[in-house]
C-alpha cells in the first residue's frame, strides 16, 4: 500500500456524485481536525507525475537528500 493518496480535482468533480464529494471533503476535514488535536501541522505537498520528462532530475535530487524510495 502506498504512503500517500493523490486525487485530481477534475476526477473528483467528474466521477463522484455531490454526496460522494461531500463525504470525501468531510473525511479530509476530520483527518485535519484530528491531526491538529494531536499537535501535528497541516501538510502541503508537491506532486509530480512520473511520466513528466524531467522526472529523473527530480528523483535524482530527492535521492541525494534521502527522500526517494522509487516506484512501488
Amino acid at each position: 500500500m502506498s504512503k500517500y493518496v493523490v486525487l485530481k480535482m477534475d476526477d473528483i468533480k467528474n466521477h463522484l456524485t455531490i454526496e460522494e464529494q461531500l463525504l470525501l471533503w468531510t473525511s479530509i476535514e476530520k483527518i485535519n481536525v484530528c491531526r491538529e488535536a494531536e499537535g501535528k501541522k497541516f501538510n502541503n505537498y508537491a506532486v509530480i507525475n512520473q511520466d513528466e520528462p524531467y522526472i529523473n532530475e527530480v528523483t535524482d535530487i530527492m535521492s541525494k537528500h534521502g527522500h526517494w524510495e522509487g516506484a512501488r
